[in-house]
C-alpha cells in the first residue's frame, strides 16, 4: 500500500455512518470559526447603532482603534502559550477553555460602563479568541478523513464569514427593533456568549485527535477512533493500518529530526526556515492588504462617501458579509481544482486592480463630490472582497497547517496567528 488511494473509501462520505459521525463532530469544531468572525466584526455593526455611540461617547480615532485592536492586545498575551496548552492537555480541552474564557469576556463586555471597561473586556475575549484559533484548526485537519481534510480545513476559515453575517444582521435587527434602548448594542453583544459557552461544553465530548493520541503514547486508542470513524467499526481494515503507520512514522521522522521542540526549531533547518516565510508572509499580507479598513471601520467609511443614514449603512456591512461568505466557501471547495498558488496570485492582482480603482473614486468624492464616483467606490467593496476571499480567506489556515511538520504545526501556526494579530493592532 503505497498510496491512500488504495486503501480509501470512494463512496459518498454520507453513506458511511463512521464519516458521517466524524463530520458532525468537525462541524462542531468548525463553529470555533463563527465564533471568532462574530466577535471581530461584531464592533463594525456596533459602530451604527446610535445608542452604542451615546453610550460611549461617539468614541473616534485613537479611543475607536484602541477599542477595535483590544482583542489582538489580550492575543497577543496568550499567544505564546497557546501551543503549549494545545500539545500539552489536548485540542479539545484547549479549544473548550478558549470558549469558556470567550464566554466570561462577553458578559463583562455587555456589562461594560465605560471605554476603559470595554476595551479590558474585549481584552479578556482575546485571551479565549487564541486558544481556539490555535486548537480548532489543527484538531479539525487531524481529525479529518484523509480525502476531506483539504476541503474541510479550508472551510474552517471561511466560516468565519457565517459569524460576523450574524453579528451584521442582529445589529441591523437590533436598529430597527429596539431603538432608543441600551439593549439595542448590549443584545449583539450578549449573544455570541451563547454559542461559545455551548461549544466549550459540546466538544469535551469529542474525540481527542489519533495523532495527539499517538504523540501522548496512547495507540490503543488512536486506532480505536480510526476504526470507528474511518472504517465503521473493522480495526483490521487496510485504511486503519494505514492511516496508524502513516501517523506513526510522520511522528518517528519529526522527533528524529528534532528531539526536543522549541520556537527555535522552527528556523533551524532551511526547509523550516522555507516554511515560515511563508507563514510570516500569509500572516501579514492577510492584514495588510486593506481588508482591515472595511473590516473594523465601514461605518466611517461609509459616513465618508456619503451614506448617511444608520439602516442603510448596516444594510450594505450586511449584504457584504453574505457576499464574503459565498465567495469564500465556492474558493474553498475549488482549491483542490484549481491549486493554492494560482488563487493566491489571483487575489492578490485582484485586490491591487481594485485599490487603484478604489482610490481614483474616492478622491473624486472628496475632491469634487463627485456622486456616481461615490457609488463606485460603494460598489467596489464587494469586488474587493471578492478577490480577497478567493485565497486568503479559504487558504490562510489551511495551507498553513498544510506546510507544517506535525512537531512544529502548533508552534508555526501561533507565530501565523501572532504575525496576523500583530498587522491587525
Amino acid at each position: 500500500m503505497d498510496s491512500v488511494l488504495d486503501v480509501i473509501y470512494k463512496g459518498h462520505w454520507w453513506q458511511h455512518s463512521g464519516l458521517r459521525k466524524l463530520n458532525f463532530y468537525i462541524a462542531l469544531v468548525i463553529a470555533a470559526s463563527a465564533i471568532n468572525g462574530y466577535d471581530s466584526s461584531v464592533l463594525n455593526g456596533l459602530q451604527i447603532l446610535p445608542e452604542f455611540k451615546k453610550h460611549f461617547n461617539s468614541p473616534d480615532g485613537s479611543t475607536l482603534g484602541f477599542m477595535s485592536a483590544a482583542q489582538n492586545f489580550g492575543g497577543l498575551v496568550m499567544l505564546p502559550f497557546a501551543p503549549y496548552i494545545s500539545d500539552g492537555i489536548g485540542r479539545n480541552r484547549t479549544l473548550s477553555i478558549g470558549c469558556f474564557i470567550i464566554a466570561s469576556g462577553v458578559v463583562l463586555q455587555t456589562l461594560a460602563a465605560s471605554v476603559g471597561h470595554f476595551i479590558a473586556s474585549r481584552c479578556i475575549i482575546g485571551l479565549g479568541i487564541t486558544l481556539i484559533t490555535n486548537a480548532a484548526p489543527v484538531l479539525v485537519t487531524e481529525l479529518a478523513y484523509p480525502t476531506h481534510r483539504g476541503s474541510l480545513t479550508a472551510l474552517y476559515n471561511t466560516l468565519w464569514y457565517f459569524g460576523s453575517i450574524l453579528s451584521a444582521w442582529v445589529c441591523y435587527a437590533t436598529l430597527r427593533t429596539l431603538s432608543g434602548s441600551i439593549w439595542e448594542w448590549r443584545v449583539p453583544v450578549l449573544l455570541q456568549a451563547i454559542p461559545a459557552f455551548v461549544l466549550g461544553v459540546s466538544v469535551l465530548f469529542l474525540p481527542n485527535s489519533p495523532r495527539w493520541l499517538v504523540a501522548k503514547g496512547r495507540d490503543g486508542e488512536a486506532i480505536e477512533f480510526l476504526a470507528r470513524y474511518h472504517a465503521n467499526g473493522r480495526e483490521r481494515d487496510p485504511i486503519v493500518y494505514f492511516t496508524y503507520s502513516q501517523i506513526r512514522e510522520a511522528l518517528a521522522l519529526d522527533r528524529e529530526v528534532n528531539r526536543t521542540t522549541s520556537y527555535l526549531d522552527l528556523f533551524k533547518t532551511p526547509g523550516n526556515l522555507r516554511r515560515m516565510r511563508i507563514v510570516f508572509a500569509l500572516g501579514f499580507f492577510s492584514q495588510w492588504s486593506g481588508n482591515g479598513l472595511i473590516s473594523y471601520y465601514l461605518d466611517p467609511v461609509l459616513e465618508n462617501v456619503g451614506v448617511t443614514v444608520s439602516s442603510t449603512r448596516a444594510l450594505i456591512n450586511g449584504g457584504i458579509q453574505i457576499w464574503c461568505l459565498f465567495v469564500a466557501v465556492s474558493a474553498a471547495l475549488m482549491v483542490d481544482k484549481i491549486g493554492r498558488r494560482p488563487l493566491f496570485l489571483m487575489s492578490n492582482a485582484g485586490m491591487v486592480i481594485v485599490f487603484v480603482f478604489w482610490t481614483l473614486t474616492t478622491a473624486l468624492w472628496t475632491t469634487q463630490e463627485n456622486r456616481p464616483a461615490a457609488n463606485a467606490s460603494i460598489a467596489f467593496m464587494p469586488i474587493y472582497f471578492l478577490a480577497y476571499s478567493i485565497a486568503y480567506t479559504p487558504m490562510l489556515v489551511s495551507y498553513t497547517v498544510e506546510i507544517l511538520p506535525y512537531c512544529i504545526r502548533a508552534r508555526g501556526f501561533a507565530m501565523m496567528n501572532l504575525t496576523h494579530s500583530a498587522g491587525n493592532s
